[in-house]
């Protein structure tokens, strides 16, 4: 299991104070953003189930068993992969707040954006049990911005899809100690 603190403090710079360290929760899989991808994930699979098995049943040519069964793969991935990544991802990520950065620590390296910026959204579940910091990002540059990759990274965001349509948006996902995480936002970005 991560240890948030220990995490973080591995990755302070000389004269930097660790003011916060957490983690998403894990046990936290469904966001708002799953209210249009459940259904469509549920209609892809299906379709691409049908198409395989119509393909493998009617003696069709190889290339449509082959091609029916890359659609029902995407489709298993959209249906369960996607929560698995998600768990990975909350059980493997720190995030924390220095007096000058906050960063995202992964097993893959890390992330930051000064800690003064202000361009951020909070949002809280309800009940305020779980609570979301994103940063807005507005730097899309090259490739990202001529496909349009930095806008369809914000409606992947935190479904276990994000990153593979492009960089992940700079967020604190599923936070559950929310009220200590934006105190100590509030007080670092004064």
């Amino acid at each position: 299991m991560n240890d948030p603190q220990r995490t973080a403090r591995e990755h302070l710079r000389p004269d930097e104070q660790l003011y916060w360290a957490g983690a998403g929760d894990p046990s936290k899989v469904f966001s708002g953003r799953d209210g249009l991808l459940v259904p469509f994930s549920v209609l892809w699979c299906g379709f691409a189930v049908f198409w395989e098995a119509n393909a493998l049943t009617s003696g069709a040519p190889v290339f449509f068993a082959l091609f029916g069964g890359a659609f029902v793969l995407i489709g298993l991935h959209l249906v369960f992969g996607r929560f698995l990544v998600k768990r990975h991802r909350k059980r493997s990520t720190t995030y924390a707040l220095t007096n000058r950065r906050a960063l995202i620590i992964t097993p893959r390296g890390s992330r930051e954006v000064p800690v003064g910026r202000t361009d951020r959204t909070v949002t809280w579940t309800s009940g305020r049990r779980h609570c979301s910091v994103e940063w807005n990002s507005d730097g899309a540059a090259g490739v990202s911005a001529l496909f349009g990759w930095a806008a369809t990274a914000r409606i992947y965001a935190n479904t276990g899809l994000d990153g593979l349509f492009g960089p992940q948006v700079f967020a604190f996902w599923d936070v559950r100690d929310g009220e200590e995480l934006v105190r100590e936002l509030d007080r670092v970005s004064r």
